[in-house]
């Protein structure tokens, strides 16, 4: 260490927000027929029992014969029927819990965490069901920070990444407990600078850089030499050093 609201109108387990994401498009009324029969097929479609490792990755969405398109076993144009008129966002919350859990039986015996990258997607309601499932948050804002805490995520299983660290948001950081990647001389030194205005200890990470060739396009490419992101082999040492220090 150094110096929305709840679709209950519909399911629990299938989540739609419009298109700017933040309001759930479900209206707090008495189910209709049509609503209480998709809630129930929902309900059903997602209490079978966990899959075991050995059986195949199954992803939530499927196309029948007759071309229609289903979410874990609910038929999207019902769910259509019963939401506001309007371009929605659907999730499947236990498609969420199968990849985690894919990854957590990937990483069995290790020292690890989870990190859900909140900039991916800041849905409230898919971060808390996250939070629940037992993952960090990797963050690259304070904002992310404030939404990571509002889900409720420990913040002392969350990392705060990126080379445009401003000193108000490492600060935050600190207080909270978050793990802080340092990724360069520069961050390192703001990263001193939020330990003494915060009056405590922080824990780091060395952000390395690994010069590999990650065969992508080059405006995506960060694990190479030129990438701005991470510490080169050549610098390890002396960081390493400083944080002793």
């Amino acid at each position: 260490s150094l110096n929305p609201h709840n679709p209950s109108s519909l399911s629990s387990e299938l989540i739609s927000v419009n298109h700017r994401r933040i309001l759930i498009s479900f209206k707090r009324k008495p189910l209709s027929p049509a609503a209480q029969s998709l809630k129930s097929r929902s309900a059903r479609a997602v209490s079978s029992p966990p899959e075991t490792r050995t059986q195949k990755f199954r992803h939530c969405f499927s196309r029948s014969d007759e071309g229609f398109l289903y979410c874990e076993g609910v038929k999207v144009e019902d769910v259509m029927e019963v939401t506001e008129k309007r371009p929605f966002y659907l999730y499947s919350k236990p498609q969420i819990t199968r990849n985690v859990e894919a990854y957590r039986d990937a990483l069995q015996g290790l020292n690890s965490i989870i990190g859900y990258a909140v900039k991916a997607n800041n849905n409230l309601k898919i971060l808390e069901h996250l939070r629940k499932s037992g993952c960090g948050a990797v963050l690259v804002s304070g904002n992310e920070l404030k939404l990571a805490l509002h889900a409720g995520f420990d913040p002392t299983r969350c990392v705060f990444n990126g080379n445009g660290k401003v000193l108000e948001d490492l600060v935050l950081a600190v207080q909270q407990g978050v793990f802080v990647n340092i990724d360069s001389e520069f961050d390192l030194e703001n990263i001193v600078a939020a330990a003494k205005l915060a009056g405590k200890n922080v824990n780091v990470l060395l952000r390395i850089n690994p010069d590999v060739d990650p065969q992508v396009h080059p405006y995506v490419a960060t694990g190479n030499k030129n990438s701005k992101f991470g510490i080169r082999n050549e610098k390890l040492q002396w960081f390493l050093d400083a944080v002793k220090a």
